[in-house]
């Protein structure tokens, strides 16, 4: 056991040291879709979750190692009406083959038809673009701590160009013994693009290394979440140095950014409100989105969250309402169906 724990910890610190040229922040990765989170219950918790032991499937988009046995037949569902009529959508489902549990995902994003025009103009038609990822995940447990990895195809294409990539996730979750609380890490989209948009462009991954933890306390009917994002990387504000403030007089000011600030960018707060045994209120923050999308001197809910799960017998409703900006904000939904109990 102690083995391997060291092996796995080698292994994900020389992937985050590999991938550190691969790894790039402010919107200029390819395949981005993908650091979309793939289900309401993440959106409504901030947008990152390495460490929420709920039951449900979807959670190997976030961690591979939070699949478990006791999610063996579920199939999860899910919509996101994007911004500009973007549609986004995901499905996974998990099985348990004699010992092994194993699942599938996919992930796809369809954007709206584009006018094509030629250098001076001229409307020449209509073309179409696509993103899509497909997943197989599997996770193996030992004592507390289960291990866990993806397997990702990512497709994307725009009118006659695309790009291919095969990429790898990896994932640890340690689980208290006798309390509720869990630690999470994930490594995420590690691997090698197989083909580029042109011979010219090299496509840059949306690596991660990202770690959580969850905890309810004993006598409080709330599950808290904290995860951490981009460990490799100290500095991961943006700042667009296109736009320039000035004083009265004309003087530019300088746009500083705290180290307290440069901290919580890296961090997301969740909390699932435990309200009854088929109602949970969920709510989250995220202070990178909070600050790279609010409006200086105007209100709004960026970087904030809120949602509601409801449990029944033979399904999960999820729904998610996330700030992003005054000018949008996003509502997801999903649906989590347990076969088990539908096929008795």
């Amino acid at each position: 056991m102690r083995s391997t724990c060291i092996w796995i910890f080698f292994m994900i610190f020389f992937l985050s040291i590999f991938s550190k040229s691969m790894a790039q922040i402010g919107g200029n990765s390819s395949f981005s879709f993908l650091t979309i989170p793939a289900n309401p219950q993440t959106m409504a918790l901030g947008g990152i979750n390495v460490s929420n032991t709920s039951k449900d499937v979807n959670a190997i988009f976030q961690n591979p190692a939070l699949l478990d046995t006791s999610e063996h037949n579920l199939l999860a569902v899910n919509y996101l009406p994007y911004f500009a009529g973007v549609n986004y959508s995901s499905a996974a489902y998990a099985r348990k083959i004699h010992k092994q549990i194993v699942a599938i995902g996919v992930q796809s994003i369809a954007y709206n038809n584009f006018q094509q025009t030629d250098a001076a103009g001229v409307v020449l038609g209509q073309f179409t673009a696509n993103d899509v990822a497909l997943t197989l995940s599997s996770a193996k447990t030992q004592g507390n701590i289960t291990f866990g990895g993806n397997l990702k195809y990512v497709s994307s294409v725009i009118e006659s160009y695309s790009s291919v990539a095969v990429l790898m996730d990896f994932g640890a979750i340690f689980k208290h013994p006798k309390q509720t609380l869990s630690f999470g890490l994930s490594v995420k989209n590690v691997g090698l693009a197989f083909k580029s948009y042109t011979n010219f462009d090299k496509p840059n991954l949306p690596f991660d290394v990202q770690a959580g933890i969850s905890f309810k306390p004993k006598y409080m009917p709330v599950y808290f979440s904290l995860t951490a994002h981009h460990l490799y990387k100290y500095d991961i504000a943006y700042l667009d140095k296109s736009i320039v403030t000035k004083d009265l007089n004309g003087n530019v000011i300088e746009t500083t950014i705290s180290p307290v600030d440069k901290i919580a960018r890296h961090l997301v707060f969740g909390a699932e409100l435990l309200l009854s045994k088929n109602f949970h209120a969920l709510i989250g923050y995220n202070h990178q989105r909070s600050a790279e999308l609010s409006q200086q001197k105007v209100g709004g809910f960026s970087g904030f969250s809120l949602g509601f799960l409801v449990h029944t017998k033979f399904l999960n409703f999820t729904y998610s309402y996330s700030g992003y900006n005054v000018a949008g904000n996003l509502n997801s939904f999903g649906l989590v169906c347990d076969f088990n109990r539908i096929i008795k």
